[in-house]
């Protein structure tokens, strides 16, 4: 075997994440609320000691290193959304520029710096000239061709958890799950904003393009797995929290509804403040989970918006956790799950991502909170004549 990698962590705490994780699918929970990070490669880079450009060297060393840190993550982190089995997944991994890279933004490769893009559209006339990518080309093709390499190095990777067989996935490409909007954003800038208003139809047409390319890409990522399209299953709005509603369900509402196409889960994150585009979110968009919201929204505002509606994932605040004691970490958790547990389906997280330098006290504080709090009382009816309720 090239890879050999032992994970300290017992069977018996892999299946109670996943009950807990099968019951918040129900609106309900097993013993308490469960509890997932928005943890990426970011966080652990500091914590081995390597410059963050590192993982990107190679896919052999892009490889090696997400499993040292998820095997880090298992054993230092309490939470219940990464080891629910023996199996483990990873997938080549770019930050957000996924697919703006292969849209043509210019992409900076800082050592030390997550990955980001800047725009390269300067007027409306080189937007409506703007080509559109071909399928299985730029950072789209580097993707299937590192998901190839890892899946060879799986099959010659021994994962043990304390000694019992385990196993190295590696999921299947797929686009990022970036909105059309916040793709347009990264290609034009926030001139795109204004362009909404003194040209409309132009911003029309070029979000038209670019989601069809994006359902391209994905069909064509899906037929590598013989897999029909049937949408995608997590849109990111970052970009639409600067608009208001009618621009929202005007130039964002459109667009990540065609991908999700039949996809029976919808779900959206946003970062910034959302609250004035909660009804748009439920009513127009039809979400069903709000992924990893963020911290701005006061979870008792969330839940008398979205509570029942939509299953929610956050929000505790990502500087709190970095900067904040121990105790401020956990005060603030309580008064979330006392806002947010009752409705059902909550998964306990950040909001949104949790910052390098993060202490793990902190962390472990989200996991102690909901052990506290245990069960809501009661978990309040999400409709009339609806009951849901704990198992």
């Amino acid at each position: 075997m090239k890879f050999e990698l032992n994970i300290d962590y017992p069977l018996e705490k892999m299946e109670a994440s996943r009950r807990r994780l099968e019951a918040r699918d129900r609106f309900s929970y097993l013993d308490r609320v469960p509890v997932g990070f928005c943890l990426v490669p970011r966080y652990f880079t500091p914590i081995f000691g390597i410059p963050y450009s590192a993982i990107f060297e190679n896919v052999r060393e892009h490889y090696y290193w997400q499993l040292q840190f998820l095997k880090y993550r298992i054993e230092h982190i309490p939470e219940d959304i990464v080891c629910t089995d023996t199996t483990v997944s990873i997938a080549p991994y770019f930050d957000n520029v996924l697919d703006s890279a292969s849209f043509g933004a210019e992409i900076v490769w800082p050592q030390n710096e997550t990955l980001h893009s800047l725009p390269v559209i300067s007027n409306v006339e080189q937007m409506e000239r703007y080509p559109m990518p071909v399928p299985m080309t730029g950072l789209w093709k580097q993707t299937v061709d590192w998901t190839m390499a890892m899946r060879e190095f799986a099959d010659e990777t021994r994962l043990t958890f304390n000694g019992v067989e385990g196993r190295v996935a590696i999921a299947a490409p797929t686009i990022s799950g970036l909105s059309p909007h916040m793709i347009a954003i990264d290609l034009v800038g926030v001139d795109f904003y204004a362009w909404q208003v003194a040209y409309p139809d132009a911003c029309h047409r070029f979000l038209d393009r670019i989601t069809n390319a994006l359902i391209d890409a994905q069909r064509a990522f899906l037929a590598l797995e013989n897999r029909p399209w049937q949408g995608i299953s997590a849109v990111a709005e970052d970009t639409a929290t600067a608009m208001s509603p009618a621009m929202y369900r005007e130039f964002c509402v459109p667009y990540a509804d065609r991908l999700f196409a039949t996809s029976a889960r919808r779900g959206i994150h946003m970062c910034g403040p959302s609250t004035h585009l909660h009804r748009a979110l439920i009513d127009d968009m039809r979400m069903t989970h709000f992924e990893l919201f963020g911290y701005v929204v006061d979870p008792a505002v969330a839940a008398r918006n979205l509570g029942g509606k939509a299953a929610l994932w956050g929000n505790i605040s990502p500087m709190l956790m970095r900067n904040g004691t121990k105790a401020q970490v956990k005060q603030a958790t309580l008064a979330a799950l006392e806002a947010m547990a009752p409705c059902g389906g909550l998964l306990l997280g950040d909001g949104a991502n949790v910052c390098p330098g993060t202490p793990l006290e902190n962390l472990a504080a989200l996991t102690e909170a909901a052990e506290e709090y245990g069960l809501p009382r009661r978990i309040h009816p999400p409709d009339a004549g609806q009951q849901r309720s704990t198992t």
